[in-house]
C-alpha cells in the first residue's frame, strides 16, 4: 500500500477512503467484476492514468466489495466516474463513454 492506495498490477488502484481527501484531481472510478462496460473502460482509463500521471490520480471502487462508498458517493450503474478536489465532487460522468470525452472531462476539471 502507498499514501492510503493499494496498486494491483494492470489495473488501477484501488481507493481507501484516506485518500479521498488528499490534494489534487483524483478521478475515482466505481465499478464492478460483471460489469461490460466497466471492462471496456478499463483500458481507456489506464492509458489516461498514464498520460495524465502528474496532473490526477485514478483509483477505482469495486461496488459489490465496498457497497458503502458507492452509496457515499449515489452510485447507481455503473460505471460511474466521479472527479474529486480535495474530497469534493467537481465532475461526474456515467456510463461507458469514448476516451476524447473523458480527455474533455479531464481537462476541464483540471482547467478549475
Amino acid at each position: 500500500m502507498r499514501n492510503g492506495v493499494e496498486t494491483y498490477p494492470n489495473m488501477l488502484p484501488t481507493l481507501d477512503s484516506k485518500s479521498l481527501e488528499s490534494g489534487g484531481l483524483l478521478v475515482v472510478d466505481f465499478t464492478a467484476a460483471w460489469c461490460g462496460p466497466c471492462k471496456t473502460l478499463l483500458p481507456i482509463l489506464e492509458a489516461l492514468a498514464t498520460e495524465y500521471k502528474n496532473h490526477a490520480r485514478f483509483a477505482t471502487v469495486d461496488v459489490d466489495h465496498d457497497p458503502a462508498m458507492a452509496q457515499r458517493f449515489d452510485v447507481r450503474s455503473m460505471p460511474t466516474l466521479v472527479l474529486l478536489r480535495y474530497g469534493r465532487e467537481v465532475g461526474r460522468v456515467v456510463g461507458a463513454r469514448p476516451r476524447a470525452q473523458l480527455q474533455a472531462v479531464l481537462d476541464r476539471a483540471l482547467a478549475g
